[in-house]
Order: structure tokens, then C-alpha cells, then sequence
């Protein structure tokens, strides 16, 4: 270890403790009114508010209930400033998002990689994202050094620490139950055209290509019971416009000062959007559904004045179904493919109806393909304990803990199939006869059945703690630290070797006179992924405030309540499991060689990559400064501005010949920073007449740029990434369409037009600025626009009030700066026709000689244009949207007759995503690709005992 960082651990040891959640007892001390005594929970330690230096934020479990939701990282959506929550399909139990802290610094570190701590143990978000929000005490988000640095590598892109509900000392017993039943609508689903339309689209498509028309009577579509010319509304026929969900728990809440417990057990059922899937046998078909059980039970002991000890144990089981043989990914794919001409359901004969070029009935799939179901179980205990040293020294107190988490999950599929059938038909689009005059037809597929039954994925992770805290005050002086040692070890299925990483971690803060403020923190961490030698760093970290408001000046200040300003600096550090071992050289399968005059082939083994002899962590060096504020004592702010520097991001080399043979490990050359700011305020005021009502705003932004990146030499300097933003689109800009006027007799482009390089143009085609001047279109015209898919400004807005037993609440977020590209998340919804796809809203008017001027979309063609899929500011939206999140009436019925025997009896009735703004027609945040995402209306009860 380097002697400059031996000495540095050793001062910080001699003041510091460990984070264990227990308080220690303090000599006698007066907090003054304008110090607001909270305690902020930092996962592996707790700070009182008004000394925290960090930018940290914090939400309860009673504001995650307001959405209901069957997974909880959805409760999240747009409450936490710095938390940006992308959200993922629909589709119960397959619905995890994609969280980000203040944006994006790495192109490597990808979402998800937040730590999640859960009761001050590291689990995974899988564990965080099955939990009830009625077992849920708060929710913190830690953003910057001051609260990163002693989490070592688990640091680097944010921590989000989750404290479960515990018991009370008061001697009392609570029971609280909570029962609530959701309808679920989709949002927006794509808009496609009727047979009719899509028949006559298809006829002036082959038209535009010098084809023969195919369907010589298009009125024939416009019927609905023709089964030879079909009409088939596929979303009809396979969804249904409501869905249903239903949450209830029951808890126990009480103790006493020697024993406190908290017991939770819960049920949560989300039923999908699919229609009479079981219609033929609930054996051959199903809904999707998501079913959940948690159990939870958390007990605190007093052993003695000197000894207590925390037992958690969790069991959380979850099963879920879906249509077995395709992903619902691949049926919303086919459904927006598939046209309404296609074929029929069923044809007269009663045979599933089909086709050749598509193989897909979405409405036989659903109901006689068979179930695919899959049963998790997940199990976390910690056991924790904390002994006062205050005969050695005074404050001074012990601390141990262990976790253990365990998930495994099984699936288990019955399939089936049946036979389908497809019309034959002649070249004037009529069914071909036999000699019977009966109808010909096509048979597809045939009578099978099988099942699968394994699974047995398993992930594990255990973590043991032991350390140190010191709590004391001097006089006007007030010393808190921490000192831990810590190991833990993770594997799961696809691994070969398990994530090991262990270390030292400490913190001391101290506080003068509660105004002037200092607060120390390291983890000095090492993982095996890393070569001996090299395998642990030092990650130190500074916090410094000052709280204004409790100087003479500010005593009696009737305007200000409470002012501190703080400040951070320090370095936070990022490992990746896609990335380990990049020290080492491996050998790989070869292709071998032949030998013998048999040409016996002989398996070998041929040298993989050479190393990256530095290979190391990502590194992010953060600077913050923050402002806490209260004014009248009814208006709260918290302001934080940030500065991040990411250092040794891992990138594929580049320079090196494809001649020389040579393929080299990626390399920790990458730098980015991140800049932005946060502001979150509350006002909250009671009238006279006993009105509470308040009302809230955030605002969250940040912006990346690439300072250094490995990239090919470049002919401009718009071509390099370095400058730019992580992920910003690279398009071509447009310039109308090709018109006739472009092209001569022949349909050669005349002298002077651009020409493009990705195929042969005609009328009617993207055409595109020539950035480069070359004359030509190509990549080298592709330009930084805009912005990325990930919104660099997220706003929100909360109101409420309560008043004689009536309350409301409602929550809205807002999102800008953001760019979504209809080419790359909407393909099959804005290029129509080709390669047999169906046709949109998004296509009902295109390029024509009589639409030339006022055209939307490119002329209509069955062949595959090169041209027209190009990323193109063409494709590209502005990706802001407004929803409301959520919106909740409720009632507290009052005390009176037999009701006295209960505290509380609430009914409520919610919403969540009632209203939201919309892309091109589509729903904002997916464009309404996949399993759509749904708006809730619930009804639901609160009874407390």
C-alpha cells in the first residue's frame, strides 16, 4: 500500500466508527429550534439533517403508494431530482426500468449500474424492485462525494438506500391493513389502417415501382365478413381495452423499549391486457399475469443497556405467466405488422386462418400455443448487532452485521401447436377452386406438444460488516465517525468467477457550536476482478457547511428559519462485470487444423487479446455545492450545483492495422464530465379554519460531454464524438424530398442535384443537405443534432391539501431536452410496406406528384430504400412530454360510534398517467412499441387498529 495512503487511514481512524443504524447516547446537549433534528439515512450510516453535507434526497414509502404499481422502481418515476426513471415495457412482471444518477458520465457504466442498499446491506435491484411500498420507511438518493465515497466501487454511479418499517417503543400493537383494486387502460396504442386502406397503399406502392398492381378489387375489403377478403382488426381481436390489478397487506407494528417488531405479509395480482386468452383451456392459454407474495418480518432487541441486536428476514415469492412460444415483444411486433388483409381468424371451415409470408396468428398463438410460466423465490436476512463501549470510552460503541440474499428462479412451459391454413389464391387476388369447386388451401404447421422444465437460475450474495462508531460532544464540540471493515462476495448463473470486494471504509464529521461544519470520509476498496498489486484504491472525500441561520445575525429573523450552505469534493470509483480481468491474457477456441489423409479435423486453441497491463477502475471526481433554506417555516429549499470529471473509461483501442493480426483488450482512456444542478421546494401552511394544504417543485438538470475518446482519424471535426454528448444523434439534415423537376427523362438526377450514396433516388425520397460540400450524400454529412434519448431536464409538480377529513394529492412531471428517433424506436410504424409490413396514420400522406408541396412522408414503395433509413432529423422528435403521475382523493372517516375502536378507516380512490402528452399520436416515453404502457384508476382502502 502507498505510505502517503497508510497515513491518511490512519488519521481518519482515530476519529472514526462504524455506520451502524443504532444511536448511540450522547453527553447533554440543547439543539436550537432553527436546527431541524431529522436523521437522513446514508445506508451504511445516519446523519441529523441539519449536519449533512452531502446532496442527498429523500422520499416516504406513503408518497410511493400513491402509484400503483407492481413493480416499486415504477413508484420512483419523476419524485426523486437527480433520478431519472426510464421506463421499461408494460408488460406485468416484466416491467423494470432503467435508473440513471444526474444523467449519464459513462458510456460504460449503463443504467441500473445504482447501488441499492436495502437496511444497510448491498442487494440487487431485482430485490428492491419485488418489495411492497406499505413495508417501505423512506427512499434516499445519495449524489455526490460527501455521501458516495465510503461505498468504494458500488459508489460511482449513485447509491439509493431503502429503509424498510420497524417497531415502536410506545407499548401498543398496531394492525393497519391495506387494500386496494386498479383498472388498467393502455395509453396510446399505434393506429393502423383498415384492409381497404392498406390494399389501395399497396396497389400504388407496386405502381410507384413499375409492378402490377396485386389486389384488383379493393372494394372487396371493404366488407368485414368476407373471409376470402378479410378485415381483420388485430388489436381488436387480441387485447382488451381494461385490465384489472389488486394489492392488499397486513401489518403488525409495535414494542416496547426492550422489543420492537414490524411484520408484514402482502399479495399483489397484475393481470395482462390479453382477451379470452383462456377461452379454449386454460391448459392451452393465458393472460399475462403477475402474482406476488412478500413477507417480511423485522425485529430490534434490547439484550441489555449495552447490547442490542436487528434480525431481518424477508421471503418474497413471484409467478409469472405469459403465452408460451413468443415474447410479447414479438407479438405488439407482428400486430403492427401483420395487416388487416392478411387472412381471417378463422376461415369458414373453422381452421385457423394463416399465411405463408407471416406464420403468425396473434389470436391461435394466444389461445392454443400453451402457458409459459416462471416461479421466483427470493430470501434476505441480516443480522445485526450493536455494543456500547462506553466503559472503555465514552461514545464509543462495536457493530457487526451479516446479509445473505438468494434468489432462484424455475419455468416451466407447455406448448402446443396446431395446424393453420392460408387461401390460395390466383393472380386476380380470387381463391382458387378444385375440381369440386371447393376452396384450396395452404396447410401450415402441424399437431405437436412438448414441455420444458428447468430454469434453476440462482444468484447469491452475502456481505459481513464489522467495525467502530464514535458519538460524543465536547463543550460546543460534537465528534461523529465511523470505521468499518467489510467484505462481500456475489455470483449468479452465467458467471465463472464470483464479484469479491472487501476494504475499509470511515467517516468522521464534526460540528462547532452546530454552525461550522466538517465532515471526512474514505473507503479504501479492492476487487479480485483486478491484478494483485493493483486491486485496491483510495477514494477520499470532504464535506464542508456552514449553517447561517443559527449565527447571532439570523437569530431572531422572522423571514429566515433555517440557512446552511455546504459543499463537497471528492472521488467516487465504478467497476463493470462486463469488463473483469482485462489484465490477463486468455486462450480461446480455435477453428483447429486437418490432418491425415482421413482430413481429420483437430480442435485448438489460438491466443485471445493481449492485456491492458493498467487495467483499473472508472474513476469520478465530484464537486457540489448545495443550499438548505427555510423561510417563514412554511417554505423549504434545497439547491445543489454539481461538476463531475469521469476518468479511465474503458474503450476499444483503436490505430491499430487489421494487418498486424493484433486485437487488443479495451483500455481505460475515455474522460467525460457531467455538469447540472438540482432545486427542490416545498410550502406547506394551515389556515385558521384548519385547511393544511402545500404545494411543491423540482427541477433536475444535467449535460454530459466527451473530453477524450479512442476514435479514428476523422476528415471534420463534427465527426468526432469528443465535444459532444454521450449518446447525442448523428443525422443528416433534411431538405424536402426529391422532386420531379430533379431527375431527367431518363430518371437520372440532373447536374447539380445531390446525389446519395445508399441507393438509387427518386421522386419522392428523403433528400438531404450536403453538409461537406462534396456533391455527394453520405456518412460524412451526418451531424450532431439535438439531443439524446435520455431527458437532461426533468421537472415536477406536487399539490395537496386536507381539510375535515377530505385530502387530495396530485403529482406531475414534466421532461425536456430530450430526443427520441422514429426511425430507431418506431421502424415498422413509419416505413410501411416493405419487406410485407403493414402501413400507419404515420403514412396516410405521402409523396405524391399531386402532394408534392404538401407531403408528410416519403412516397409509398414495396422495395427496401436505403435512402429513406438514414438517421435523419426526418426521424427525429423532440422527446419532452408532460404526465400526471398521479392524482388522489380521499376520505378519513371520523371517530364516531362503533369507529372509535379504530385510529383510521381511509377510503381513497387514485390515478396514475390519467393525462399525458403524446409523440406523432403515440405515448411519449415508448412511442407505444411493445406491451403498452397503461394508465390506472384505483379504488382502495387504509384501516388502521
Amino acid at each position: 500500500m502507498n505510505c502517503k495512503n497508510i497515513k491518511l487511514i490512519a488519521c481518519l481512524a482515530l476519529v472514526s466508527g462504524s455506520a451502524a443504524t443504532a444511536q448511540t447516547d450522547r453527553d447533554t446537549i440543547t439543539v436550537p429550534v432553527k436546527s431541524p433534528v431529522t436523521v437522513i439515512d446514508h445506508g451504511i450510516r445516519n446523519e441529523q439533517s441539519w449536519r449533512n453535507t452531502g446532496a442527498v434526497f429523500t422520499i416516504t414509502g406513503e408518497e410511493l403508494a400513491r402509484t400503483n404499481a407492481g413493480n416499486l422502481l415504477n413508484t420512483l418515476q419523476g419524485r426523486i431530482p437527480g433520478l431519472t426513471v426510464a421506463t421499461g415495457s408494460g408488460e406485468p412482471g416484466y416491467d423494470n426500468p432503467v435508473l440513471y444518477l444526474r444523467g449519464q458520465s459513462s458510456w460504460n457504466v449503463a443504467g441500473n449500474a445504482i447501488g441499492v442498499y436495502l437496511d444497510g446491506f448491498q442487494v440487487d435491484l431485482n430485490a428492491l424492485a419485488a418489495l411492497s411500498p406499505f413495508e417501505i420507511e423512506s427512499v434516499t438518493l445519495l449524489k455526490d462525494a460527501a455521501s458516495l465515497a465510503i461505498y468504494g466501487f458500488d459508489g460511482g454511479a449513485g447509491i439509493l438506500s431503502v429503509r424498510t418499517k420497524e417497531g415502536t417503543t410506545n407499548g401498543k400493537t398496531k394492525i393497519e391493513v391495506n387494500s386496494r383494486y386498479g383498472n388498467l387502460r393502455p395509453i396510446a396504442m399505434p393506429e393502423v389502417m383498415d384492409a381497404y386502406g392498406y390494399v389501395t397503399a399497396y396497389n400504388k406502392a407496386l405502381q410507384n415501382d413499375g409492378l402490377p398492381i396485386k389486389y384488383y378489387n379493393p372494394d372487396f375489403y371493404r366488407a368485414g365478413d368476407d373471409p376470402f377478403h378479410p378485415n381483420v382488426n388485430w388489436y381488436d381481436k387480441v387485447l382488451t381495452n381494461s385490465s384489472a390489478t389488486q394489492d392488499h397487506s397486513l401489518s403488525f407494528r409495535g414494542g416496547n423499549s426492550k422489543a420492537r417488531f414490524f411484520v408484514l405479509g402482502g399479495y399483489t395480482d397484475f393481470r395482462g391486457a390479453y382477451k379470452n386468452a383462456d377461452d379454449i383451456d386454460i391448459d392451452f392459454g393465458t393472460n399475462a399475469r403477475y402474482r406476488r407474495l412478500n413477507l417480511r418480518a423485522n425485529v430490534n432487541v434490547q439484550l441489555n443497556n449495552n447490547l442490542s441486536v436487528k434480525a431481518t428476514v424477508s421471503g418474497i415469492t413471484e409467478d409469472r405467466y405469459t403465452p408460451a412460444g413468443f415474447t410479447a415483444s414479438s407479438l405488439f411486433s407482428n400486430l403492427l405488422r401483420i395487416p388487416a388483409a392478411a387472412f381471417p381468424v378463422k376461415h369458414v371451415n373453422g381452421v385457423w386462418g394463416n399465411s405463408a409470408v407471416y406464420n403468425f396468428n396473434p389470436v391461435q398463438l394466444l389461445r392454443q400455443n400453451g402457458i409459459y410460466s416462471s416461479h421466483t423465490r427470493s430470501l434476505g436476512t441480516n443480522l445485526s448487532f450493536n455494543q456500547k463501549l462506553d466503559a472503555i470510552v465514552k461514545g464509543l460503541s462495536f457493530h457487526g452485521g451479516f446479509s445473505f440474499t438468494n434468489l432462484y428462479i424455475g419455468v416451466y412451459e407447455k406448448r402446443f401447436t396446431v395446424p393453420s391454413v392460408e387461401v390460395s389464391k390466383d393472380a386476380y387476388d380470387n381463391p382458387v377452386l378444385d375440381a369440386g369447386g371447393n376452396v384450396v388451401y395452404k396447410v401450415l404447421g402441424n399437431v405437436s406438444q412438448g414441455i420444458t422444465d428447468g430454469g434453476n437460475d440462482h444468484w447469491n450474495r452475502n456481505t459481513l460488516q464489522l467495525g467502530f462508531n464514535y458519538d460524543r460532544t465536547f463543550g460546543k464540540s460534537t465528534f461523529t465517525g465511523l470505521l468499518q471493515a467489510s467484505r462481500s462476495n456475489y455470483d449468479h448463473d452465467g458467471q465463472f468467477y464470483s464479484v469479491v470486494e472487501q476494504g475499509l471504509r470511515g467517516a468522521v464529521t464534526y460540528d462547532y457550536d452546530q454552525k461550522y461544519i466538517a465532515d471526512l470520509s474514505f473507503s479504501y476498496a479492492g476487487s479480485g476482478d483486478f491484478e494483485e498489486g493493483n486491486r485496491f484504491g483510495l477514494f477520499p472525500a470532504i464535506g464542508l457547511g456552514w449553517v447561517a441561520g443559527n449565527e447571532a445575525f439570523l437569530k431572531n429573523n422572522k423571514v429566515i428559519s433555517f440557512l446552511k450552505v455546504r459543499g463537497s469534493y471528492g472521488v467516487t470509483a465504478s467497476t463493470n462485470e462486463d469488463f473483469r480481468f482485462l489484465y490477463e491474457r486468455w486462450g480461446i477456441t480455435g477453428s483447429g487444423i486437418i490432418l491425415g489423409t482421413t482430413n481429420t479435423t483437430y480442435g485448438g486453441r489460438s491466443e485471445g487479446a493481449y492485456p491492458n497491463s493498467n487495467f483499473t477502475w472508472e474513476e469520478k471526481t465530484t464537486a457540489n455545492i448545495g443550499l438548505d433554506v427555510t423561510l417563514l417555516k412554511k417554505l423549504t429549499a434545497a439547491i445543489d450545483v454539481f461538476r463531475e470529471k469521469r476518468t479511465g473509461i474503458l474503450e476499444a483501442p483503436v490505430g491499430v492495422p487489421a494487418y498486424t493480426g493484433f486485437d487488443l483488450r479495451s483500455t481505460n482512456t475515455g474522460e467525460a464530465i457531467n455538469r447540472g444542478m438540482e432545486a427542490a421546494l416545498q410550502y406547506r401552511d394551515k389556515t385558521t379554519s384548519n385547511l393544511e394544504y402545500y404545494a411543491g417543485a423540482f427541477f433536475s438538470y444535467a449535460r454530459n460531454e466527451i473530453t477524450k475518446r479512442a476514435e479514428d482519424v476523422q476528415p471534420y471535426d463534427y465527426l468526432y464524438q469528443k465535444g459532444y454528448r454521450i449518446n447525442q444523434f448523428r443525422a443528416l439534415q433534411g431538405a424536402g424530398f426529391y422532386q420531379a423537376a430533379d431527375f431527367d427523362a431518363g430518371g437520372n438526377l440532373l447536374p447539380g442535384v445531390v446525389k446519395s450514396t445508399y441507393g438509387q433516388v427518386r421522386a419522392g425520397d428523403l433528400k438531404y443537405v450536403d453538409v461537406n460540400k462534396d456533391g455527394i450524400i453520405n456518412d460524412y454529412d451526418k451531424m450532431p443534432l439535438q439531443f439524446a434519448k435520455l431527458p437532461e431536464i426533468t421537472l415536477g409538480f406536487n399539490v395537496g391539501l386536507k381539510y375535515k377529513g377530505f385530502d387530495f394529492d396530485a403529482f406531475v412531471q414534466a421532461v425536456t431536452n430530450r430526443t427520441v428517433s422514429l426511425l430507431d424506436d418506431a421502424f415498422d410504424y413509419t416505413h410501411p410496406l416493405a419487406n410485407n409490413n403493414n402501413i400507419t396514420v404515420f403514412s396516410n400522406n405521402p409523396w405524391t406528384p399531386e402532394t408534392a408541396g404538401s407531403a408528410t412522408s416519403p412516397r409509398l414503395s414495396t422495395l427496401v430504400n436505403d435512402n429513406n433509413n438514414q438517421q435523419a432529423d426526418f426521424w427525429l422528435r423532440k422527446g419532452g412530454f408532460i404526465k400526471l403521475r398521479s392524482v388522489e382523493m380521499g376520505y378519513t372517516l371520523p371517530a364516531k360510534g362503533f369507529l372509535r375502536k379504530l385510529d383510521v378507516i381511509r377510503v381513497y380512490l387514485s390515478g396514475n398517467n390519467l393525462i399525458s402528452t403524446k409523440i406523432e399520436g403515440l405515448e411519449p416515453e415508448r412511442l407505444s412499441m411493445g406491451y403498452p404502457l397503461m394508465r390506472t384508476v384505483t379504488a382502495g382502502v387504509k384501516v388502521k387498529i
